[in-house]
């Protein structure tokens, strides 16, 4: 099954299946908003990139947890009445004050299925933990990653979205014995090296989590977007796994 993958910036990405589109983390705020996350505050780098259009029609929308760097006020703003979210408790009331209504909330190991045209679609919440350091992770709030299988009669794609979490073997268990055509690592190291520890992937992380789950393709996000983003993409580039594909913010690719 053909996919387009579209990397507006940050977590924030679209994937398309001929007409049926599900949309991930919509944070939209300009290049140089500040945001403040209390223990620290921290630029946005990059513009991000889309189109007048890319978010019309949206099918589905995917909410990993309710930062600010995934969830903000102009990303908000794009999500329609019309779309069904999948989201964790502590993005619901978020998104509830926006007055969206359509959503389901999932926790770890929960699974909903719905039916979009002619995909039928199932969705997994999938243990994403936000922080080396077990105080971090506590206090960063539970985060979900998402294990999705896409199925249109005789063909299917499944698709695993980290969510902001480090390497942990919890990860591993859940996803033991699955297929992965499509991982979309949330990278980036975070906050590494400071006092905070390391809130989401590195390229070490990256490279175990692949060995542990042999996903077919791979497309980091994540990274460079904003200043607590401390590792750059030259250290995914030297993993020199041909799986892995780098793009730029912006980009679409086209993945069969």
């Amino acid at each position: 099954m053909e996919i387009l993958f579209n990397w507006v910036g940050g977590a924030t990405c679209i994937l398309s299946y001929g007409d049926l589109k599900i949309a991930i983390d919509p944070v939209l705020c300009d290049k140089g908003t500040v945001q403040d996350y209390f223990w620290f505050k921290s630029k946005r780098l990059e513009q991000p990139k889309y189109s007048a259009t890319d978010f019309e029609n949206i099918d589905l929308w995917l909410i990993t947890h309710n930062h600010e760097d995934h969830l903000d006020k102009k990303g908000l703003s794009k999500i329609s009445l019309e779309s069904k979210l999948i989201c964790n408790v502590n993005s619901y009331k978020t998104l509830k004050s926006a007055g969206l209504n359509n959503m389901t909330i999932l926790k770890w190991g929960q699974i909903e299925s719905c039916k979009f045209k002619e995909y039928e679609i199932s969705i997994e919440a999938i243990p994403a933990i936000h922080g080396v350091n077990p105080l971090s992770a506590y206090l960063a709030g539970q985060v979900n990653g998402y294990f999705i299988s896409i199925k249109k009669r005789l063909e299917e794609s499944t698709i695993y979205i980290t969510g902001d979490t480090v390497y942990r073997k919890v990860i591993k268990v859940a996803l033991k014995g699955r297929e992965i055509d499509l991982m979309i690592p949330n990278m980036g190291a975070a906050k590494e090296g400071t006092w905070i520890m390391t809130l989401t992937l590195n390229s070490k992380m990256l490279k175990k989590l692949i060995m542990d789950l042999q996903p077919r393709k791979v497309i980091p996000v994540h990274y460079g977007t904003f200043e607590h983003y401390i590792e750059s993409v030259d250290a995914i580039k030297d993993l020199h796994d041909k799986r892995i594909e780098i793009i730029e913010v912006g980009d679409r690719l086209v993945i069969r």
